[in-house]
């Protein structure tokens, strides 16, 4: 079995809160985290004999590991292109959307994010996920079915706003 390697200068959907997101991220491993790893292997070049030093070699490795990420997140931030929300009310990338689930007869909210930014755990979900795809375009009192692997959804979109980080990013400039 092959797999392919992740593309990541293709230019990937991004929220303008995922995009700061993701900076902020590398900014961070760039500087602290360096600095930190860097002082951790000063200490463990210190620490005696380099043929026989284990903590070295586990240094090492985290090093290289830190260094793979802050080289993906330097593409995708490359490749990112920002979506502001769109302003006609329909629901898109960097929107609140809070639905209403036939079956369960419960309420969702959900933010829509680009595909880096999604975490269904904290409520952002991708437009490349079965739900957010078939919400993209749609306005409040669409009716839809989405098909999802645990089977079709029936969901009534209910309103649709400017996710509050959108809202503060606008705010600021």
């Amino acid at each position: 079995m092959t797999t392919q390697p992740l593309d990541v200068d293709t230019t990937v959907l991004i929220s303008a809160a995922g995009y700061a997101r993701l900076e902020s991220e590398l900014e961070l491993l760039r500087t602290d985290a360096r600095r930190a790893l860097s002082e951790r292997l000063r200490e463990a070049r210190e620490d005696g004999d380099l043929d026989d030093n284990p903590a070295l070699g586990d240094l090492l490795e985290e090093q290289g590991q830190l260094e793979q990420r802050i080289s993906l997140l330097e593409a995708r931030v490359r490749s990112a292109e920002i979506v502001e929300p769109s302003a006609d009310g329909r629901a898109g990338i960097g929107t609140l959307v809070r639905v209403r689930d036939f079956a369960a007869g419960s309420t969702h909210e959900y933010e829509l994010v680009g595909p880096l930014e999604s975490d269904v755990g904290s409520g952002r979900v991708s437009v490349e996920a079965p739900v957010g795809r078939a919400l993209v375009g749609r306005r409040p009192g669409d009716r839809l079915d989405v098909e999802t692997p645990r089977g079709v959804l029936g969901l009534e979109l209910l309103e649709v706003s400017p996710s509050p980080e959108a809202t503060l990013e606008r705010e600021a400039a």
